[in-house]
C-alpha cells in the first residue's frame, strides 16, 4: 500500500485517483486551490459567486476524472437565483475551465447560506460527457434549495446511478476564503461494499474533508482521511485552469461572417475596421485589424472586401 505522506504547508494543485481494495471501492479528490483563485482573479467574481465557482471547477475535475481515454465534460447550471448558472468545461487531463453568468454575487455573513441563497429555489443542473468515439451521455436532474454540491449529490444518485459519497470543502486562511478548496468523491465498484460506503458518508457527514484540510494534510491524505484505512494511491496528476482559446481559434471564429459581414466591417470608417474577440473562459482578448481582416476575407474568396 502507499504510504499517506505527512502533512504539508502548502501542496500544489493536484488529482488524486486511488482504491479501497479491502472494500473495493474507488475514490478520487481533487485539490483544487489555486485553479480556483485563478478563477475568481480571471472573472473579477465577488466572494459567494467566487465561492460557489470553486465548487464547479473542484467538481468538474472529478467527475472528468472517471472518463476513460482523451475526453471532455461539461458541467451546467441553470438556477432561478441570483447568479443563474454557470458552465464547467473540463478533460481528462487535468485542465479546467468556465465561466459564471452574474460574477457580481455576494452574500455576507453565513458563507454556506450565502451560496444557497445565491443559488436560489430550482433549476437543473445537466452533465455532458464526451465518451469518446462519438458517443455523448447528456444526464440532467432537476434542483431545488440547497448549495451546488447537494445538487451534485443528486446528481450521482439519479443521473449516475451509482452508490456515491461526494464533498467538497472551501476552507477560508485568514482573509483569504478559498484557502483551500478539494473535492472527494467515493463510489463503491461493481463487487463493493455497501456498508463501508455508508461509513464513508457518515466521515463526510461529520466533516472529514475540511477536517483534514485543516489539518494541513496533502491530498493523498485527505483522501485517507476520508476513505478510510486500506486507501491506495494509484495515480496523481497535476490539474490547472487553462483554456483552449487561441489567436487561430478566434480567426476561425471570424470567418462566421462571411463575406458580406467581413466586407462590411471594412466598409467602415477608418479605425473602425477591425474585430475584437474576447473569449468568456480566461479574458484573453484578441483584436484582428484591418490587414488581419484583408487576408481572411482573402482566404475566403472576398478579394479583399470592400474597398478602402
Amino acid at each position: 500500500m502507499t504510504p499517506v505522506p505527512a502533512p504539508t504547508a502548502r501542496t500544489p494543485d493536484l488529482l488524486v485517483r486511488g482504491l479501497v481494495r479491502p472494500h473495493d471501492l474507488r475514490v478520487v479528490l481533487v485539490e483544487a486551490t489555486d485553479l480556483a483563485r485563478m478563477g475568481r482573479m480571471l472573472h473579477g467574481l465577488a466572494p459567494t459567486s467566487a465561492a460557489i465557482f470553486a465548487e464547479a471547477l473542484s467538481a468538474g475535475i472529478v467527475v472528468a476524472a472517471l472518463q476513460k481515454e482523451d475526453t471532455r465534460l461539461n458541467l451546467h447550471l441553470q438556477v432561478d437565483g441570483p447568479i443563474a448558472g454557470l458552465l464547467v468545461d473540463a478533460d481528462t487531463r487535468g485542465n479546467v475551465r468556465g465561466r459564471v453568468r452574474q460574477p457580481q454575487v455576494n452574500f455576507p455573513g453565513d458563507p454556506l447560506a450565502g451560496r444557497r441563497a445565491a443559488l436560489g429555489g430550482g433549476g437543473t443542473l445537466s452533465v455532458l460527457r464526451d465518451l469518446g468515439g462519438g458517443e455523448i451521455y447528456r444526464g440532467s436532474v432537476a434542483v431545488g434549495p440547497g448549495t451546488l454540491t447537494e445538487h451534485l449529490r443528486r446528481w450521482f444518485e439519479v443521473s449516475e446511478q451509482v452508490a456515491s459519497a461526494f464533498d467538497v470543502a472551501l476552507l477560508p486562511d485568514g482573509r483569504e476564503p478559498l484557502g483551500r478548496v478539494a473535492a472527494v468523491l467515493v463510489q463503491k465498484l461493481p463487487e463493493g461494499d455497501l456498508a463501508a460506503l455508508e461509513r464513508v458518508r457518515e466521515r463526510i457527514a461529520g466533516g472529514a474533508l475540511p477536517d483534514a484540510l485543516a489539518r494541513g494534510l496533502p491530498p493523498a491524505g485527505a483522501a485517507a482521511a476520508v476513505a478510510g484505512e486500506g486507501f491506495e494511491v494509484l495515480e496523481e496528476q497535476p490539474i490547472a485552469y487553462r483554456c483552449a482559446c487561441s489567436r487561430e481559434r478566434a480567426r476561425n471564429a471570424i470567418t462566421a461572417l462571411g463575406r458580406d459581414g467581413i466586407a462590411a466591417v471594412l466598409a467602415q470608417p477608418e479605425g473602425l475596421r477591425q474585430v475584437e474577440i474576447d473569449c468568456e473562459f480566461c479574458r484573453q482578448h484578441y483584436v484582428f485589424d484591418e490587414a488581419d481582416l484583408r487576408a481572411l476575407a482573402s482566404r475566403l474568396g472576398a478579394g479583399g472586401g470592400a474597398s478602402a
